[in-house]
């Protein structure tokens, strides 16, 4: 009768063991879950990673677009720096040093068959100090250049002796040129001119993330494009991530891959910058990949200059689990941006559409990829199937894998009745 109440105790007990078994629980009681998730009952198409993905891929493949107006020889050509307020201006009219403060093209008392200073050599973009001897600016090849030194009012404008207020805002220094060579030949016969913008201080960019220096960088007389903002900035640090480099312009913002460029010189990323831009170069916690399913070692693993293939994340992972993994089923998950099921109207503030879409604000449907390695080729094959952010690679369990793990939790129940068993009936 003893055991008899024993084992019957013992058999209460086991039946409760989820309340009293040490580990992590969370009691439920007070969690309402009366609203059960509900997934879409549509079947997503599994494409085969084999020799005829790579040749879809070539065939469909699309030349890249520029986000915004990238640095072409084009537009390198047509570019001229328009003038600015707190702009710093050198203006020099030759032979008649009492205008320009002393400058070039004087000799003689006479004045007579004077020949003029030869202009310094270098971009008009060259850093320059003022000189207190002459009121000039000191160049940076050495030597004093003659010439009035003027800065640009708030209101847009300069004033010029002989010539009074002159509205230069928007103009480039040829522009200026013209204007003051007009007015002053009212005065002067033949007036020679050269106008150049000795210091830019109107437009600027803000350089921010994982660069070197991060600071604010003019924009002068060359156009800035986003990799001399990079290089200015003393480069990209080493986890930099490069394949999402943001331009923040007019409260939107655009994604270049930089990384791209510096690899195959695409031109079509390299954004030309204007004043007011914010570029920001983040890290590459938001470029990983995620290696999950019948792995040694499941993991996610940071892309490399936005690179990263299938073999490079299975090695990362230390390989498939030979026990318990398929071979046969090794897939690769993808959010893809699908238009037809986002909204008709975005929310204010929404980043809009660029070169890559945001895929945190924008509909997703998955894309399924799956490489069979029991093929000779698919070996090879993995190894030129590049990964892109946020992708999950899973490797299914093998079916005996599952029979297997059914039976390991079964084998507690069974040995519990066995021995519950023979103690009642010995």
């Amino acid at each position: 009768m003893i055991i008899k109440t024993l084992s019957a105790g013992l058999l209460l007990m086991s039946l409760g063991a989820c309340s009293l078994a040490p580990g992590p629980y969370l009691d439920r009681d007070r969690l309402d879950q009366t609203v059960e998730p509900t997934y879409a009952s549509l079947k997503y198409p599994v494409k085969p990673i084999d020799i005829a993905y790579f040749a879809q891929e070539r065939a469909a493949a699309q030349p890249s677009k520029c986000p915004l107006t990238c640095l072409t020889k084009e537009e390198r050509n047509n570019y001229s720096y328009k003038v600015g307020i707190n702009d710093q201006l050198t203006i020099i009219v030759w032979d008649h040093p009492e205008l320009t403060g002393g400058g070039g093209g004087f000799g003689n008392s006479g004045g007579g068959g004077n020949t003029p200073a030869p202009l310094p050599q270098g971009n008009a973009g060259n850093s320059a100090a003022l000189s207190p001897a002459s009121g000039g600016i000191t160049s940076s090849v050495g030597g004093v250049e003659g010439g009035l030194v003027v800065r640009v009012a708030n209101n847009g404008t300069i004033f010029f002796p002989r010539v009074g207020r002159v509205k230069v805002l928007g103009m480039t220094a040829e522009q200026i040129q013209h204007v003051l060579t007009q007015r002053i030949s009212k005065e002067i016969k033949n007036p020679q001119l050269d106008v150049r913008v000795s210091g830019f201080n109107s437009q600027v960019i803000q350089m921010t993330g994982n660069v070197r220096s991060p600071a604010a960088e003019s924009i002068t007389d060359l156009p800035l494009s986003v990799v001399d903002a990079i290089n200015r900035a003393g480069g990209a640090l080493a986890d930099a991530d490069l394949q999402n480099v943001g331009i923040t312009r007019d409260g939107k913002r655009y994604l270049v891959d930089v990384a791209a460029l510096l690899e195959t010189g695409d031109p079509q990323q390299n954004v030309i910058l204007q004043d007011g831009d914010i570029v920001d170069v983040p890290d590459r916690s938001n470029s990983r990949v995620f290696v999950l399913g019948e792995v040694v070692r499941p993991t996610s693993l940071p892309m490399n200059r936005g690179k990263l293939s299938l073999a490079d994340a299975l090695t990362g992972a230390n390989g498939i689990d030979v026990k318990t993994g398929d071979p046969r089923f090794i897939y690769v998950v993808r959010g893809a941006f699908n238009p037809a099921l986002a909204p008709i109207t975005q929310p204010a503030g929404a980043v809009p559409v660029s070169a890559k879409p945001n895929l945190k604000d924008s509909a997703l449907v998955p894309l399924v990829y799956r490489l069979d390695m029991t093929q000779v080729d698919a070996i090879m094959l993995m190894t030129r199937f590049e990964l892109q952010p946020r992708d999950v690679v899973y490797v299914q369990v093998a079916s005996s894998a599952r029979f297997n793990r059914f039976l390991e939790q079964l084998t507690p129940t069974i040995q519990t009745i066995f021995f519950t068993k023979e103690l009642v009936h010995p």
